[in-house]
Order: C-alpha cells, then sequence, then structure tokens
C-alpha cells in the first residue's frame, strides 16, 4: 500500500489519553460515563424492546427487539480503559482530557458516539439517539 498525501493510511487519534491519569480518576470518569450510559439506555427502553443492567460497574444491554444481541461496557482499571463488547467487535476507550471524555483511538469517535451507532445498526434505526 502506497500511503502519500492522497491516501495517508486509517486515521489515527493522536491525542495521548489514559495513561496520565491515575486509577482514582479512571474509576471515577469510568462511573459517570456507565451511569450516563445507563441514564440514556433507561430511557430508550421505556420505547424499544431492550433490558439494561448494571453489576458491579458493568453495563449490560440485552436487545429483544431486532436482531438479538448484547452489548456489554466494562472498565479496565489496569490499562485506563473502557471496554465495549458488542456487534461481535470489541472496542477500547482511552480517556482525553481534550474531548473530554473516552475516545475510540481508530476513529476519534467519543464513546457515546460508538454506542449510538452501534444500537443504531442492533435496531436497523438510524433516528435513535443516546
Amino acid at each position: 500500500m502506497i500511503l502519500d498525501e492522497q491516501h495517508p493510511g486509517p486515521f489515527v487519534y493522536t491525542d495521548r489519553m489514559s495513561e496520565r491519569i491515575s486509577e482514582a480518576e479512571f474509576q471515577q470518569h469510568a462511573e459517570k460515563a456507565i451511569a450516563e450510559l445507563e441514564r440514556a439506555f433507561g430511557e430508550l427502553a421505556e420505547e424499544r424492546d431492550i433490558d439494561v443492567q448494571v453489576e458491579g460497574s458493568v453495563l449490560s444491554v440485552t436487545f429483544e427487539e431486532g436482531e438479538p444481541g448484547k452489548f456489554i461496557v466494562s472498565p479496565n482499571s489496569s490499562v485506563r480503559q473502557v471496554w465495549v463488547s458488542a456487534r461481535v467487535s470489541s472496542f477500547k476507550f482511552d480517556w482525553s482530557d481534550k474531548t473530554p471524555g473516552f475516545v475510540y483511538a481508530a476513529t476519534g469517535e467519543t464513546l457515546r458516539q460508538v454506542m449510538t451507532r452501534l444500537t443504531q445498526e442492533q435496531l436497523a434505526d438510524t433516528t435513535i439517539a443516546l
């Protein structure tokens, strides 16, 4: 593959992330992010056939409507990342002070943006916004 100005290669988010925050800061940011997603999915569950649960600090969203499936969002303190398993893929999000929020380095999308996109795909409904 030739990489040049016209073909620069894959997008790489270059903000230096998670390695600079403490475990306590990470836990605080992760708990807040998971709580926000729990609220957003909880609101969606009032309209759609999904089940939302948090056990410990792990968020599980089970879809009964559309294509059956499950999303798992969990903090990984040892590497200061939030991990998402959804739609036969996994995503690892690093904290960015610049955003501020958890960011998927491969695309530069925030955790909420990725979760919205995955939910839209899961339910085949592009009008969904978390």
